[in-house]
Formats: C-alpha cells, structure tokens, sequence
C-alpha cells in the first residue's frame, strides 16, 4: 500500500509540475497577444482586423480556467495522499547529500566593481539577473604599448603583437538579454 501512495503522489506531484509549466506558457503567450492587440489598436487597426487574436485570447483564458480547475483537484489529491504516506521508515533509509564542495556564484551588483571576465550580475537597463557577455577592445594601454616597442625599434611587426593579446585591451561587459553595455574595464 505504501509503494502504491508513493508512485500515485510522484505521479500527482510530475501532472502538477506540468500543468504549471503549460500554465506558464499560456500566460506568456495571452500577454504577448494582448500587446499585439493594444498596439494594433493603437495604430487605428478596426476590431475585425485582430479578431484571430481576440478569438486565441478568449481560448487561452478558457483553457487557463481548466488548467486552474484541475491544479486544485491535483493539490487536494495530494494534500489526501499525502497523509497515507509510512512515516515508520528508519533514519537509515533518508539520505542527505553533502553541500557543493563549490560556493555559490556571486552576483555583482554595483556594476563598476565588475572584474575582467564573465560574471552575474543585474543589469542597470532591462532591470534582469544575468551573466555579463565579455568582448575585448584596443584601449589606450593597447596603443601606448604599441608606441612604447616602435620607441625601442621593433618596427617590424612586433609593435602589433599588443593588439593580438586580450590582457592589453580594455574589456566590456554586455547584456545578453538587451544587448546594452554594462561596464568597460579598463587596463590601467
């Protein structure tokens, strides 16, 4: 009997996980077409001319309502279930797993103390948590190496080798999600 509970409430908890997950996207789609509907709207568009969108839109909240509908019979199902369940398992049978032998990563939130390579942080613009982008630049460090081996004669190509080296050069910080640039660390 026990097994059985177990495997129906693994099963309740998976139905649940996935009903969360096609709510989600519903919810993500409904607020996609309702700003096409607003700006549709706002470009003097009559109502026939969004009338697929209006009708998607009527469809997802319908279905949103079922979803909801059969969430809450999902949780009392669980919520039953769960009180079956054998508590008489021994302390040898529960295993915890050790912490990560790594820390956690640290997000960076004051943008000027980001180092020179990929880190999280939040972005100043879009307002989201990511991992910065890194793209090198020649710099003033970069030309002034230049111009400090071509003082000393190394004119025959070697005056360049500073712009072939990414420890020469400036890095910027770029947002993956709204492609703006965060922070430029120079090379002093």
């Amino acid at each position: 009997m026990p097994q059985q509970s177990d495997d129906h409430l693994s099963n309740v908890f998976e139905e649940l996980n996935k009903l969360s997950f096609r709510r989600q996207q519903l919810t993500d789609r409904r607020n996609v077409l309702a700003l096409l509907i607003q700006f549709k709207r706002n470009n003097g568009q009559n109502e026939q001319q969004y009338s697929k969108e209006t009708g998607e839109l009527q469809n997802i909240d319908e279905e949103l309502k079922v979803l909801s509908e059969r969430k809450i019979e999902l949780e009392k199902v669980q919520e039953a279930d769960s009180h079956l369940i054998d508590t008489t398992k021994s302390s040898s049978d529960i295993f915890i797993d050790n912490p990560p032998s790594h820390p956690a990563p640290e997000v960076i939130l004051d943008v000027k103390q980001l180092p020179r390579h990929s880190s999280q942080t939040q972005c100043p613009f879009c307002r989201q948590y990511i991992t910065t982008e890194v793209m090198t630049k020649a710099g003033s460090v970069t030309y002034l190496t230049c111009f400090i081996s071509i003082v000393f004669c190394c004119v025959a190509g070697c005056c360049l080798i500073p712009f072939c080296v990414d420890s020469c050069k400036d890095v910027i910080h770029k947002c993956p999600k709204c492609r703006s640039n965060i922070h430029t660390c120079k090379k002093f």
